[in-house]
């Protein structure tokens, strides 16, 4: 069973979606807010969410940005009337895999749609055989094996145990915090830290032009492709 999270306040177009969904072999779940879609989305149940930017209780993007907070990378299309390029920049930088302007043709919508369900199956694949993939970055957790560009990274056996926390996390936020208690783990490994930090992006941000690797200010850092 292939679940949908759909988050669509309109009555008409949410049973229109709801009954392609069902025709295209999957399992609708509906809700109309941000606050049903977010109680919903504690854990990678679904397969792929729609996500209406207009909600009548909060902004769609913090939907979007709340699941991104609690490390769900589960595809997410926003569906908006907004159709300017700072709209879908923001939903985009904010963590959509895609963006779709209504009005659209159902056609594409479902097509859309199943091409975000083979994404999150290759991921959950990926993830299984504990490979993580962030833009051209690949983190091998069960080899400890680092790749940028299909160039692999020699890494120290902290740095590789850093790295592999974000890779398990990327998206999200990490505290300083987070990895003295979950991979330093000792006072004297916890003071530097940020010395870590700055290794690992000498050795797998320099020389590219994307880089992955950032500090959040005044929150930690995240490992990211947006």
């Amino acid at each position: 069973m292939m679940e949908i999270l759909l988050i669509e306040p309109n009555d008409s177009l949410r049973e229109l979606l709801c009954e392609r969904l069902c025709g295209e072999g999957f399992t609708p779940v509906a809700v109309r807010t941000g606050t049903d879609a977010l109680r919903l989305l504690t854990s990678p149940r679904f397969e792929s969410v729609l996500l209406e930017w207009s909600l009548p209780d909060m902004d769609g993007v913090a939907v979007l940005r709340e699941m991104r907070t609690r490390t769900l990378d589960t595809p997410v299309m926003v569906i908006s009337t907004r159709g300017s390029v700072a709209d879908r920049v923001l939903a985009l930088d904010s963590g959509a895999d895609d963006y779709l302007l209504r009005p659209f043709h159902m056609d594409e919508c479902m097509a859309r749609v199943r091409r975000m369900v083979r994404t999150y199956c290759r991921r959950a694949a990926a993830v299984r055989n504990g490979l993580h993939c962030i833009a051209d970055l690949t983190v091998d957790t069960n080899r400890h094996v680092v790749t940028r560009g299909g160039k692999r990274i020699p890494l120290s056996a902290k740095e590789c145990a850093i790295l592999e926390y974000f890779a398990a996390r990327a998206g999200a936020t990490v505290t300083r915090e987070e990895l003295e208690q979950n991979v330093t783990q000792s006072a004297a490994d916890s003071a530097i830290v940020p010395v870590y930090i700055h290794y690992l992006r000498k050795k797998v941000d320099d020389g590219f032009q994307l880089k992955l690797l950032r500090t959040v200010r005044s929150k930690g850092y995240v490992l990211s492709a947006s």
